[in-house]
């Protein structure tokens, strides 16, 4: 998937919007969606609040040893 900047003059897919595109998303060099700058920001917003990364563990935090016992 990829996205570029839109090189022809066509509306924005979302429902609702009047606005023209100003980006393309690409599946396999096919336009699968088109979407102005205003539709862009709201997808990106709404999709950094419901997918969030799982925190990376610091290199500089004492890690748990397993203990051996003797006997």
């Amino acid at each position: 998937m990829e996205i570029e900047n839109c090189t022809i003059k066509t509306k924005c897919d979302i429902q609702g919007c009047k606005n023209l595109a100003d980006f393309n998303i690409l599946n396999n060099k096919k336009i699968i969606l088109n979407l102005c700058k205003n539709c862009t920001n709201n997808l990106y917003d709404t999709l950094g609040k419901k997918i969030i990364p799982k925190p990376v563990t610091p290199p500089f935090k004492k890690q748990k040893r397993i203990e051996v016992k003797n006997g």
